[in-house]
């Protein structure tokens, strides 16, 4: 099988990140820096064709994916959207503003377990595992659920496009992208992929494999490969 070039995207600044508050499945549009940020990364990627674009079913990505191409210098490709890529649910946190969080996480877990989780490797699975055990109910999705949920996404994606090698854009959320690049051991910013950024990951038979992480500019050594 030929190999899968996904170009996996958190979506632009929202309203809510420039409040600095969360936002799983709640939608949020694009600020005025938001759309300058899509532009600008789909001004570094114009080059590429895309065969085909996924977004989940949420507005910000699916508006940060429309001004990604308008920059795009190849031929416009399909746009689907998939729920699995949506972001993980903050149950009651939703829309809560950042820094009035750290109390409660002060409270649940003191303040030594909060630095040992940040210090881990693998500190998004542990900031889920933070949510999880301060909500206390079982609507937030632990780790391994939510990157159940969007490998399954990529690999059917994947399969259906497999017969040659192709570029494909994936425009998704920051807390459900830099989980699944954990899971490959990829190395995460402290807060996450950024927005707007470009994570390359390559997919063939099934196995995924990281080329590059977080960041703006085509850093490919294949850069402007058609599909």
């Amino acid at each position: 099988m030929a190999t899968v070039h996904f170009y996996l995207v958190r979506h632009g600044q929202t309203k809510l990140n420039r409040a600095a508050r969360l936002q799983g499945i709640t939608d949020s549009p694009l600020t005025a820096k938001g759309i300058r940020m899509a532009k600008r990364l789909g001004y570094e990627l114009r080059k590429l064709e895309f065969r085909v674009v996924y977004t989940s079913d949420l507005k910000r990505t699916q508006a940060t994916a429309k001004y990604i191409l308008e920059e795009n210098q190849r031929k416009i490709p399909p746009i689907y959207r998939d729920p699995d890529l949506r972001e993980m649910s903050f149950g009651q946190f939703e829309e809560a503003k950042n820094m009035k969080l750290i109390p409660q996480a002060l409270r649940t877990l003191g303040l030594k377990k909060i630095i040992r989780a940040f210090l881990n490797e693998e500190h998004v699975s542990e900031l889920i595992r933070l949510f999880r055990t301060m909500d206390g109910t079982e609507e937030i999705e632990n780790a391994a659920q939510l990157n159940t949920r969007f490998r399954r996404a990529l690999r059917m994606i994947g399969d259906e496009y497999q017969d040659r090698e192709c570029n494909i854009l994936i425009v998704t959320h920051g807390l459900i992208l830099s989980n699944f690049i954990e899971s490959l051991y990829g190395e995460v910013p402290l807060f996450l992929v950024d927005n707007s950024r470009a994570s390359l990951v390559d997919y063939q038979n099934g196995e995924f494999k990281i080329r590059y992480v977080n960041q703006l500019r085509q850093e490919d050594p294949d850069e402007g490969r058609r599909s």
